[in-house]
């Protein structure tokens, strides 16, 4: 059974929901905008044999907000408080997206307290996410976000707003309603609108605004890496499905870490399954990978 707790960490109060005690300890780390409750598909099969912990992101869910100080070392920073006040023993770090870059930063950061990495299909080649995050297409997306999560409405009202978003397709030059987008369904724009209903605005700031520099400050892959002396798993997700992981950031990966695990969900977007609760490849990586150690 899950429980729902909060730590403080002496800047904020984080939010997170926790397994039973069936082994050694595994965190989940969701990417952005989001909340624990993306793990909730595996979380269960998880728990059977870890001690498993979800994490809201500062901002984000029930944890605390801190206003102006949402880039992506902040997060980092709880991560690594949360490890040293309530676990303090080596531990796994499983980063979906976003959260599998401060994964990464965590570890090099504080190596003694992390026993493995999963890196979830996260945009780790800077060059790429500052691309990605300085598009027409993504500032639009996140300030529409934005502005929906500083309005005071019911799920239903902001699922209609959200499903009327226009998007780009990639490979498109015309825009179509969210709604209309090939994979996504009611449920997809619920869950979104949950996330929003939960979340400081200023969490999007820096993808409304483009500000992918500043979002991303202090991360540099090669000097993280160099930092890195546990195992990684590196989950990639298929680049014509939505796959944010790139090939070249695989080998850069395995250039410096040349015994990191490298898997390819092929059937997986960039949520690799969870949003579809399509988990069997996802579940069979991630327990192979654990049980190796």
């Amino acid at each position: 059974m899950l429980r729902e707790l909060s730590l403080n960490t002496g800047i904020t109060q984080i939010n997170f929901a926790e397994g039973p005690h069936s082994g050694p300890p595994l965190i989940l780390l969701h990417g952005l905008p989001g909340r624990w409750q993306e793990f909730l598909p595996i979380m269960p099969t998880l728990s059977l044999l870890w001690h498993t912990y979800a994490l809201d992101f500062r901002g984000q869910g029930k944890s605390g907000r801190v206003p102006g100080q949402y880039l992506l070392k902040y997060y980092g920073i709880d991560v690594q408080q949360f490890l040293q006040q309530k676990i303090n023993e080596p531990t796994i770090l499983f980063g979906l997206s976003a959260g599998g870059a401060v994964a990464l930063a965590v570890a090099a950061e504080c190596p003694e307290l992390v026993r493995a990495i999963i890196l979830g299909d996260p945009p780790i080649d800077v060059d790429v996410a500052v691309e990605w995050m300085t598009s027409e297409g993504f500032i639009y997306w996140f300030s529409e976000l934005r502005e929906l999560a500083r309005l005071d409405l019911s799920i239903p009202e902001l699922s209609r707003h959200i499903a009327d978003i226009p998007v780009m397709i990639p490979g498109q030059d015309t825009w179509i309603r969210y709604g209309d987008r090939p994979g996504v369904d009611a449920v997809d724009i619920q869950q979104l609108a949950i996330t929003l209903s939960y979340m400081d605005p200023g969490v999007l700031e820096y993808h409304a605004e483009g500000r992918a520099k500043e979002f991303l400050e202090g991360f540099d892959l090669d000097k993280v890496l160099k930092g890195i002396n546990c195992p990684v798993l590196l989950l990639q997700a298929n680049p014509s499905l939505g796959g944010m992981m790139t090939d070249k950031a695989v080998k850069q990966v395995q250039s410096i870490l040349p015994n990191a695990m490298q898997v390819l969900i092929e059937k997986a977007d960039h949520g690799l399954g969870l949003d579809t609760w399509e988990i069997s490849p996802l579940i069979r990586a991630v327990t192979s990978f654990i049980e190796s150690l």
